[in-house]
């Protein structure tokens, strides 16, 4: 048995209790170390959703939204026939059409203020076929157009100078630089021989398919050189020669002065088709 089994009639011997710490007195201070928290924030008063404002009545009264979606496609349908009825007059303005000419030569014209009369045609003045040109391969400018042969002096003579001889043809012509070209390449051809470079000058034309007049000095002999000028366009090709004094050929000024020369008699031939 253990020490402390009790004897009878022996009381048991009192019990301890452990000790406790002694507690501190409450105070105020608890409030200080309780956790802080963020007011709420102060409740909106509750308002009630604002409806958006009618629009407007229109001044023309309530709008006909079935009229609206049906008057839509015509109004489309409307302007683009208003189109495609404009465009050719838009489009003449914007690509002007090709002036179309045929030649005519004048009995007289004045050239650098001199007028000149045309010198009455011969035999020998015959501006040559097609089939001539198949057969020679001279003039190949001038195929497939209406031909023609003049020559212009002050008393309508040969043997007055000035005299400008005029080569021309007239027609539709598609590539007027590969006509021009064609004219140059002739020089050859019929067995002259160029003279200096191959000058280009303004066309001043009336016509938008103009290419720039070339000009050059060409000879046929020793002692005969003539002045030599080509323009080309849509609608007429045509050479200019004019004799020149001088067995060396012309100048680049006298040249110059050809290329005039070759637009006012090229201008002064123009008839509308």
């Amino acid at each position: 048995m253990s020490n402390y089994q009790q004897h009878q009639g022996q009381a048991w011997p009192p019990q301890q209790q452990a000790p406790y710490p002694p507690q501190q007195p409450q105070t105020e201070g608890w409030a200080q170390q309780a956790p802080t928290y963020a007011p709420a924030p102060p409740q909106q008063p509750y308002q009630a959703p604002v409806e958006p404002a009618a629009p407007p009545a229109s001044r023309f009264g309530s709008v006909n939204w079935r009229a609206v979606k049906i008057s839509i496609p015509i109004i489309v349908l409307a302007l683009g026939l208003i189109t495609v009825l404009a465009w050719p007059s838009i489009n003449r303005q914007i690509n002007p059409p090709v002036a179309m000419y045929r030649l005519v030569p004048p009995a007289t014209e004045t050239v650098r203020g001199q007028q000149l009369q045309q010198v009455p045609a011969t035999a020998d003045d015959r501006p040559g076929t097609d089939a001539e040109t198949q057969a020679t391969g001279r003039n190949k400018q001038f195929l497939g157009l209406v031909r023609l042969d003049t020559t212009y002096s002050p008393d309508g003579t040969q043997s007055t100078p000035p005299g400008y001889q005029v080569f021309a043809a007239y027609g539709d012509i598609a590539d007027p630089a590969a006509r021009m070209a064609q004219a140059v390449a002739n020089i050859k051809v019929a067995g002259a021989k160029q003279l200096g470079p191959m000058r280009d000058y303004p066309a001043k034309g009336h016509n938008a398919g103009d290419v720039p007049i070339r000009c050059t000095g060409v000879s046929i002999s020793d002692t005969a050189s003539f002045g030599w000028c080509t323009w080309a366009n849509r609608s007429t090709i045509g050479t200019v020669t004019l004799l020149s004094a001088t067995a060396d050929g012309p100048s680049p000024d006298d040249l110059a002065k050809l290329a005039a020369d070759t637009v006012t008699l090229r201008d002064g031939m123009y008839a509308a088709h």
